[in-house]
């Protein structure tokens, strides 16, 4: 199986910037992610006709929706699982309104949440998304023997903050086409028996092995994350 591109989401204002508290890098490569955008128009009446005039106002912010995965379990052998939460965290503090973060107005300073940038791939500055989180959701689905939070996925809501040039493509990864879904090896898991999960028929095994650059498809490993393409 490749190693995926691991990206990381950083501050680049405020207080948090450029500080080891102000950056989360991924721990696995995520496997897709939705892009939306909209536009705002103002109709008027047009008497006599069925649709109504249109009038152009303005365009609204591009809207990225991302899920990373996380799991400190799949560590090195004889290493202690980090607790997740020390790490998933910083989204929430990502969120907070800074001090020094601050909005000039006509008559006021309002302070405001900092600035990120979504950085993916080797080529960074290619794939840099600069925008605001303006929603995460944290769910912990594995715990160790003492209730500390060991595997858990964040999906994140961000909104673009400046028009750039450099547009985010729509497959970044080997594992980024839509319509693929992810697998998480677990113990006795084998290939014909996620494919007649997946698919209904264990035959499709050899589906998941190539997407998968898996040549031996006997090697599967607990922990392995798995891209099941679509039939």
């Amino acid at each position: 199986m490749t190693r995926p591109s691991r990206g990381r989401l950083v501050v680049i204002e405020g207080e948090l910037a450029n500080s080891a508290k102000g950056t989360i890098e991924f721990m696995f490569n995520p496997t897709e992610y939705t892009i939306s955008k909209s536009n705002t128009w103002r109709t008027e009446a047009n008497k006599g006709r069925n649709v109504p005039k249109y009038e152009f106002v303005s365009g609204e912010p591009r809207q990225l929706q991302i899920e990373l995965f996380f799991d400190s379990y799949m560590t090195r052998s004889g290493s202690q699982p980090k607790d997740l939460r020390l790490v998933l965290n910083k989204l929430f503090n990502f969120m907070l309104v800074d001090t020094s973060a601050q909005t000039r107005g006509k008559h006021s300073r309002m302070s405001r949440p900092p600035k990120c940038r979504l950085e993916w791939g080797q080529h960074t500055r290619d794939l840099a998304f600069e925008c605001y989180i303006t929603n995460c959701t944290t769910k912990y689905t594995m715990f160790d023997q003492q209730g500390i939070p060991i595997r858990a996925t964040a999906t994140l809501t961000l909104k673009e903050a400046r028009d750039s040039e450099a547009r985010l493509p729509t497959n970044p990864t080997s594992l980024g086409e839509p319509g693929r879904r992810v697998w998480t090896v677990a113990e006795g898991d084998r290939l014909d028996w996620i494919a007649y999960q997946e698919y209904g028929d264990a035959g499709e095994w050899r589906r998941i092995a190539e997407a998968n650059h898996l040549a031996n498809p006997l090697a599967l490993r607990p922990g392995m994350i798995l891209a099941i393409p679509p039939r």
